[in-house]
């Protein structure tokens, strides 16, 4: 009788960051010490760490900008490595309240596919518009509008990691509201608290952490992790992390490089 295969623990174990230290996801995490004003202008970069082998990873890079005394905007870029040495890249800017959830009120995505080449792939590129009122969210694309109503109040997955820098640790009080995914998927029902306050032996320094949970539905659990002056140094859910670390981008794009030769090697004709 053959022998039944173990599940791979690096694909099934839920993610704790005592697994992720053990699996070497967080060698690359070297915290800043300059100070930082969550409240203020301010740009961080994240390495999107998956657990799956077959999938490779990207980068994550979010600008903060006070507009004003009641809002702000958010410049988000992202690039998600597919299988093969495909990828896809998307920019979005978001104009947002100033306030616990950093509530969206209009943003423009474009998301873009990227094929062997590192060129655009036409058919695979997507541009939009959006403008929040109220309840009411109007979407803007291909010459065309289309309207839908979201509960309130609402936010953005990308406005989360703006809004848990700000939160008051244990004096935080439970926060609920809906969420769009990627300024698109509804998530309704979320939940956002405090979790604990942990110490964590990185880079030769002992850092205190402030930790917040996410639950809801449609949602695998998240947890934030920031330091002592609420800077974002760690997110995670299910199969993926995001590690603080500048150097995100150049990994991602020499990782897609690698995928991309050997992708060719196997299937283009010599």
């Amino acid at each position: 009788m053959a022998k039944k295969k173990q599940d791979d623990p690096a694909r099934t174990h839920p993610l704790t960051i005592p697994f992720l230290r053990k699996l070497g996801a967080l060698d690359v995490l070297k915290p800043p010490e300059e100070a930082f004003d969550p409240h203020g202008p301010w740009t961080h970069t994240y390495r999107l760490w998956l657990v799956q082998r077959y999938l490779s990873g990207g980068a994550l890079t979010l600008r903060r900008e006070p507009a004003g005394e009641s809002t702000v905007r958010l410049h988000v870029d992202f690039t998600l490595a597919e299988r093969g040495g495909y990828a896809r890249r998307t920019h979005a800017e978001l104009l947002c309240a100033n306030d616990a959830l950093a509530s969206p009120r209009s943003w423009t995505l474009r998301s873009e596919g990227l094929g062997l080449d590192g060129r655009p792939i036409a058919t695979a590129d997507v541009a939009e518009s959006s403008t929040l009122r109220g309840g009411t969210l109007e979407t803007r694309f291909g010459g065309r509008s289309h309207t839908r109503t979201v509960p309130t109040p609402i936010t953005s997955n990308w406005s989360l990691l703006d809004a848990v820098q700000r939160l008051d640790g244990a004096n935080t009080k439970p926060l609920e509201f809906a969420m769009l995914d990627e300024m698109d998927l509804l998530k309704p029902e979320q939940r956002l608290e405090f979790r604990e306050t942990t110490t964590l032996e990185l880079a030769g320094r002992t850092l205190r952490l402030r930790g917040y949970q996410q639950i809801g539905r449609g949602v695998l659990p998240w947890q934030y992790w920031v330091d002592d002056q609420g800077r974002l140094l760690l997110a995670f859910s299910g199969v993926r992390a995001l590690i603080y670390d500048p150097t995100a981008p150049q990994w991602a794009h020499k990782m897609l490089d690698t995928a991309r030769a050997r992708a060719k090697r196997r299937y283009l004709p010599r």
